[in-house]
């Protein structure tokens, strides 16, 4: 966490570069792609600051936090609203267009980012997590958690458990760290991510049922398989949660598919 002086020096830095982009555009023609990257420099300057902003936001308190998030995404679409409009009907250029994308990861991992522990061992089989949610839940945690499906074996390197909504300052993370490791035991983490990821049993019955389980972000589009990583806790609610299903423990292991790894993806679609 950086102290008060450093966030001071830092934003003086920015703000005198950003000075000196705006400067430098006013050199710029009026028409054609120059008269458009100068027309953007207050967008682009706005997106900047609110990537470096974003970056700042645990140092808020809850209720500032939740209000500087809203504002963050209203300022992100209106700066890139004037993006598209600027550049409609011509090719937005890369660095204009990764800014836009530094913005949206930046808020994203702010709403999305939490603490994942992965299966460290062949397979991990977790219990049903009745009083786990009990504990956590009568000690006041009101975020987010995913656990694996009760007696259904997650396989190595796969996530195993996703946290959110607490920090490693506040004073539940202890317990929670304490707790969710002894219910999961064969696992390693808490690692903080940015965003939350889920495991996907991919069937093929023409083998006769599984044969890999695909990790990928968790808010990505429809995903073939059956999520094994199940909510336990929403906004501090218990929720509903299956009892094991005699016999699903006895699975073999599978490959694990990471989407973000092109050569093991590559490798696992020849085979």
């Amino acid at each position: 966490m950086t102290t008060p002086s450093e966030r001071a020096m830092t934003w003086a830095a920015l703000l005198g570069k950003w000075t000196e982009f705006a400067q430098s555009a006013l050199a710029l023609p009026t028409q054609d792609e120059g008269g458009r990257l100068r027309e953007a420099v207050p967008a682009i300057i706005g997106l900047q600051a609110i990537t470096h902003a974003l970056s700042e936001l645990d140092d808020l308190d809850t209720d500032e936090r939740a209000l500087g998030l809203d504002r963050a995404e209203m300022l992100i679409r209106q700066h890139a609203a004037e993006v598209n409009r600027i550049w409609k009907g011509h090719e937005i250029p890369e660095a204009v267009r990764e800014m836009v994308d530094d913005a949206l990861l930046a808020l994203r991992i702010q709403t999305q980012s939490g603490w994942e522990w992965i299966v460290a061992g062949e397979s991990l089989v977790a219990a049903h997590p009745a009083q786990l949610i009990t504990l956590l839940v009568g000690n006041g945690f009101a975020g987010d958690l995913y656990l694996p499906t009760p007696g259904v074996p997650i396989f190595e390197n796969a996530p195993a458990a996703f946290v959110q909504g607490v920090d490693d300052t506040d004073e539940l993370f202890e317990l929670i760290e304490v707790a969710v490791g002894d219910h999961l035991g064969e696992a390693e983490g808490p690692m903080r991510m940015p965003i939350a990821r889920q495991v996907y049993r991919q069937f093929d019955f023409s083998k006769g049922g599984p044969v890999r389980d695909i990790v990928r972000a968790m808010d990505a589009d429809l995903t073939p398989g059956q999520p094994l990583l199940v909510p336990v806790i929403l906004a501090g609610q218990p929720q509903s949660v299956t009892l094991p299903i005699p016999g699903a423990d006895r699975q073999k292991p599978l490959p694990v598919v990471f989407e973000d790894d092109p050569e093991q993806a590559d490798s696992d679609s020849a085979s």
